[in-house]
Formats: structure tokens, C-alpha cells, sequence
């Protein structure tokens, strides 16, 4: 019986957005008492990380497999220098050796926040539990790698997460999102990659980090050019009242309209303190209808000329 073992695999912490697989293959043992269908997700020359339909992963020795499943491995691994360009399928070399074959649709910022609740780990506010093994494996490669500590499986990580008090830990991570050859689509943080994939991933960055400035240009450029427009609507709307007020004393000074203090007091249920103001009007009842409309919240309490 081939030796399989449950493995973590090098690769950053998100929401895979494929479940099945047009690629998944069947393996087969050495002895030939083994069978298993399922997509080759991870390798080096010693193992081989599988996954299979039900979301599992599984690692076993290369060594332990049938002679045309080695081939297939082997084959996958000498595609390695087939392409250099991102955004074509190829083998990509992680920190630890191991090698997912894949390409690079997307790079990115993400805001990765993790916190203890109720006994429980959550990921951006999920339950770590709701997610499939081959993401928990990410997030458990993700915190081993940014926290410094080892951590395997949930157990280890609920363990580590007694440090946080309660308290929510954030992260912000660069990186590349990357469709497997399985179908599958997963970030993949930068600092996971080997030395000399970041050569290759670097024109890719600048490119993206470039337009993610420029974006940032354009909202600063709408957000002055709205403040523009609200400050000169401001002052427009300031100006024609300046305007009113003049034609207002004008009139008062000729004799045509007289200066009304109306007094308001609030409606019932409407909260509010009692207003003296001071209206322009050829009479009491004009003045009262112009504060009325002012403040339709309000009730007459009385009306008086203020000037002569």
C-alpha cells in the first residue's frame, strides 16, 4: 500500500472559485493496490500533492507510484522552462521547492484579517471550518509563514490564535491571483515564491502598481474638481443672497416693504427651541408666510414690525 500523508500547500489565503476539475487523472500505486482519482496539484522530485474530488489532499513518495504516473510527474516538471512570461501555464518554484504549474490572470492587494471568536478561527469573518482542505491548507501555510511559528493543521492554528487576546490580526499582501492547471483559481502572496520567479513577476507589479496610482490620481483629480464646484456653487448661492438682502433694505429704506419679527415656536412632537426671525414684507401676513416656508417645522407665536 503507497504511504499517502495529509500535506500543506505553499500557496496565500482566499476563496477558491473552482471545486471540480477537468484534469484530474487516475493514479495508481507501484504494487498496483492502490487506485486514486485526482488532480496533481503540487510536486518536487520526492512527493506528489494530490487533490482529490471530495477537496482532500493527499501527498505520496514518486517514488511509490506506478511507472507511467512518475513519467506524468516528471513531464509536468520539465515544462518548468517552457514559458517565462506570467501570464502563460508553467511550472512556478515556491520558497520550499515545491512546484505548482499555473499562470497568472491577476495581480493584486488583499486585506487578510484573522481572529478567535467563540472558540473559533475566522478568516475575513469566516469560520475557518466553512472552508474546503485544500484552502485551510493555504491559510495554515499563510500564518506559519507570516507568524514565524509552525503550524500543521486547525488544532495548532486555534493554538496560536489564544495569542490574539480576541483581538483581530490584519495583514496586507501582494500578490499574483494564478489559475492551476487543475482549473482551480487561488492567490498566491509573493514572499511564497522562489528568488527567481519574482524576476519573472516583477514587470507585472510595476505595471499594476503603476495603474493603482494613476486610479488614485484620477480620484484625488474628481474629488478637487467636486469640491470646486460645490465651493463655487457656495458662493454663488452666498452672493445671491448678499444680493436679496441689499434689495431687501433698499425696499425697506423707500417705504415699499417693512423689517416682520415672527416668532416660532416647534410643532407638536418636533423637537426644537423657540425662533425670532427677521423677515422682509409689505405685511404681517407676508412676513408669516416667508418664515412659515423657511421652517415648516415650526408655528406662528406672534408678528411684529421691527422697522418704521
Amino acid at each position: 500500500m503507497c504511504r499517502i500523508t495529509k500535506y500543506l500547500l505553499l500557496i496565500l489565503v482566499s476563496t477558491l472559485l473552482s471545486t471540480g476539475s477537468a484534469h484530474a487523472r487516475g493514479w495508481v500505486c507501484k504494487a498496483g493496490k492502490f487506485k486514486l482519482e485526482a488532480d496533481l496539484i503540487s510536486f518536487n522530485d520526492s512527493l506528489a500533492v494530490l487533490k482529490r474530488p471530495t477537496g482532500e489532499l493527499v501527498a505520496i513518495e514518486v517514488a511509490e507510484l506506478s511507472d507511467a504516473d512518475q513519467k506524468y510527474v516528471r513531464s509536468k516538471e520539465t515544462e518548468e522552462a517552457t514559458a517565462k512570461s506570467a501570464d502563460q501555464m508553467q511550472v512556478w518554484t515556491g520558497r520550499d521547492g515545491m512546484k505548482v504549474r499555473g499562470q497568472v490572470v491577476a495581480f493584486g492587494r488583499k486585506e487578510v484579517e484573522i481572529q478567535r471568536k467563540f472558540g473559533q478561527v475566522h478568516i475575513n469573518g469566516e469560520k475557518l471550518s466553512s472552508f474546503d482542505p485544500l484552502h485551510q491548507a493555504i491559510i495554515f501555510k499563510t500564518v506559519a509563514y507570516l507568524e514565524k511559528v509552525e503550524i500543521e493543521d486547525e488544532k495548532a492554528l486555534r493554538e496560536w490564535a489564544k495569542s490574539l487576546g480576541g483581538m483581530a490580526k490584519r495583514y496586507t499582501i501582494d500578490g499574483v491571483r494564478m489559475q492551476l492547471e487543475s482549473g482551480d483559481e487561488i492567490p498566491v502572496p509573493f514572499f511564497l515564491f522562489a528568488a527567481d520567479e519574482l524576476k519573472i513577476l516583477e514587470p507585472g507589479w510595476q505595471v499594476w502598481l503603476e495603474r493603482e496610482e494613476s486610479e488614485k490620481e484620477r480620484e484625488r483629480e474628481d474629488f478637487l474638481m467636486r469640491s470646486a464646484a460645490m465651493a463655487y456653487q457656495r458662493d454663488q448661492a452666498a452672493k445671491q443672497q448678499i444680493e436679496i438682502l441689499k434689495l431687501d433694505l433698499l425696499a425697506t429704506a423707500a417705504g415699499v416693504t417693512s423689517i416682520w419679527e415672527v416668532g416660532l415656536v416647534p410643532k407638536p412632537n418636533v423637537y426644537g427651541r423657540p425662533l425670532r426671525v427677521m423677515v422682509p414684507a409689505q405685511n404681517s401676513q407676508a412676513a408669516t408666510i416667508m418664515a412659515l416656508r423657511r421652517y415648516p417645522r415650526y408655528t406662528l407665536a406672534g408678528v411684529r414690525r421691527a422697522s418704521r
